[in-house]
């Protein structure tokens, strides 16, 4: 009975840990609720993520911080075990090419990142392969784009978690004071995910 309850005990512990953790708490799609996109993605979704958000999120034109937007707001608004396996395929579909490694080869940065959030999103109890496709996508961020760098960044947190609590911080940290990088996401979005990030400076 005594080992029963702390079995118990332990597995409510892991589940409030990852129940607060860098993916799973930081909501900052509220900061893109006025765009239609995002819109699209707040409404009820069952099985299958619209071909039009598909398409969204495929394109390299879309503004990067949008896209990712657009994952965060689906992550909750539906079954995120097939998030990433749908954008996956539609992908690979899109681009021509039969598995991931060739795909992560032809992806541009910016949806390369969007690829990488959606499969971290998709299963954030193991991010190994999501963070390693983040830092693939910073190799390739010529454009230097600030949204690219943190996302991979807030990957790599995930990673932390279970890992390193004193490096959670200081990952975004590195993005944030990065005064190179083009700042293309707002602020607000910024602020909500640090909200939560800043929780972890003293560790």
């Amino acid at each position: 009975m005594k080992r029963l309850f702390i079995a118990l005990a332990l597995t409510m512990l892991w589940s409030v840990c990852w129940a607060d953790s860098p993916l799973t708490s930081t909501h900052f799609s509220d900061a893109y609720s006025d765009h239609p996109m995002v819109q699209m993605a707040c409404q009820e979704m069952q099985y299958d993520i619209p071909t039009t958000l598909l398409n969204f999120l495929a394109d390299e034109k879309s503004p990067v911080d949008v896209r990712l937007a657009v994952v965060n707001k689906i992550g909750w608004n539906f079954d995120g075990t097939t998030m990433g396996q749908q954008l996956g395929e539609y992908l690979m579909g899109r681009n021509k090419v039969k598995n991931e490694k060739k795909l992560i080869k032809k992806l541009d940065a910016g949806t390369l990142a969007v690829y990488a959030y959606a499969k971290a999103m998709s299963n954030y109890f193991d991010v190994t392969a999501a963070s390693e496709m983040g830092h693939q996508a910073v190799k390739k961020n010529k454009d230097k784009s600030f949204s690219v760098a943190l996302i991979s960044a807030l990957i790599d947190a995930q990673v932390y978690l279970d890992t390193d609590w004193s490096m959670i911080y200081s990952a975004l940290a590195n993005v944030l004071h990065d005064g190179s990088l083009k700042l293309d996401m707002r602020q607000e979005a910024i602020d909500s995910i640090m909200d939560y990030i800043n929780l972890y400076k003293g560790e």
